[in-house]
């Protein structure tokens, strides 16, 4: 089965299973997220690898901005 895939093949095949295995760590780490969530996100990273990836580290960004936001624009006391 491998026998036909050249060392680049193999080697962006190794970084997407690596960025998919870093994904689902940090799904499962997050304790802001329900279990709901977490497993969804499972669900999309390993059906589609590539688009799931990219789509849970927009989502992670963005979350880690409007934290950031949060934090700086804290309540007015």
């Amino acid at each position: 089965m491998l026998e036909n895939l050249a060392g680049a093949h193999l080697l962006i095949i190794l970084v997407i299973l690596a960025l998919d295995a870093l994904a689902l760590v940090q799904v499962w780490r997050d304790r802001r997220r329900s279990d709901v969530v977490k497993v969804l996100w499972t669900v999309v990273i390993i059906a589609l690898p590539v688009i799931g990836v990219l789509g849970w580290a927009v989502n992670w960004l963005f979350g880690r901005a409007a934290d950031r936001l949060n934090r700086s624009n804290g309540p007015a006391a």
